[in-house]
């Protein structure tokens, strides 16, 4: 890199920067997902902690950001695993303005966690069961009596603009951990999403392509495919709407470069599906799944 990038970085960096949260495609709200929507903003107008649980790529993040776009509260979000720690979400103090302030506010670095406490914005912790013991035990206090002890300050008191939205995938899935019954009986609505009806999801499927003029017969087969994924006994984790929707975008955007839609599906689809799919059955292959799919639909 050049030394002018490098100096160009910061102003680069600092017109990036958004005041709020920003969605940059439409937002289908009919059925199940109207439904979560209201319930979130019921639940966090009500000081009662929600949690969408559903199976990877069904809208669960998205609907989080809506309400925060929606309620112009400061959006915060983690993504749980096993490498996130309590002081990540709380914070902890810089040792160089320790050494030259002592433990003072001004020493602080808080995390995110913390900041919506403090600030009244939305925390989104995602997928919230692959969280940690340690770090389970981090969100009780902030969920039940809306504060953290921090030490050596005190008791911090959240902003009562204060709002937690939890995220998490079905328990069966893999890797995740059982969170801890004090944790649990701090969520209070648990509302639960499965992969969206027909025509929600070619609705979805439409508004995400680049072109918004995909042939009806083409949106079909791509939610076809995607939808036989999710009949097949033989997948533990099928192909989601956010798959489908990554094939949208391609077929619609390169479909010229192909004999007909059937070639660009065939062509594109292998690689985005796969991306997410996981077997039940180790004798078979998510590629040799796909290719029947493919060879079904597109005869």
């Amino acid at each position: 890199m050049s030394g002018s990038d490098e100096l160009r970085f910061p102003e680069l960096l600092q017109k990036s920067i958004v005041d709020g949260i920003r969605i940059e495609t439409q937002v289908i709200l009919k059925g199940q997902y109207d439904t979560a929507y209201k319930l979130l903003m019921d639940s966090i107008d009500s000081n009662v902690t929600p949690c969408l649980v559903g199976p990877p790529g069904v809208g669960k993040s998205l609907l989080a950001r809506k309400v925060a776009e929606d309620t112009g509260r400061g959006f915060y979000e983690v993504f749980f695993d096993e490498n996130m720690t309590p002081s990540r979400l709380i914070g902890a103090f810089d040792p160089a303005l320790v050494v030259r302030k002592g433990r003072a506010v001004e020493s602080f670095e808080p995390g995110s966690l913390m900041r919506a406490m403090v600030e009244g914005g939305l925390f989104v912790a995602h997928e919230l069961n692959r969280a940690t013991e340690f770090c389970q035990n981090s969100l009780i206090a902030p969920l039940e009596e809306r504060h953290y002890h921090l030490y050596p300050f005190g008791m911090i008191k959240a902003s009562d603009n204060f709002a937690f939205i939890a995220t998490q995938n079905p328990i069966e899935t893999s890797g995740t951990y059982r969170l801890s019954r004090v944790l649990v009986d701090r969520i209070g609505c648990w509302i639960r999403l499965t992969y969206p009806d027909k025509e929600t999801e070619i609705e979805i499927l439409r508004v995400n392509a680049p072109a918004f003029n995909m042939a009806e017969k083409t949106i079909n087969k791509i939610y076809a495919i995607v939808n036989d994924t999710r009949q097949n006994s033989d997948l533990e984790i099928p192909a989601s709407p956010r798959a489908g929707i990554y094939l949208t975008r391609l077929v619609d955007r390169y479909m010229e470069r192909f004999e007909d839609d059937n070639e660009a599906i065939r062509f594109f689809a292998p690689s985005v599906l796969s991306k997410e799919m996981r077997v039940r059955d180790p004798t078979k292959t998510v590629e040799s799944i796909i290719s029947e799919i493919l060879e079904k639909r597109l005869e």
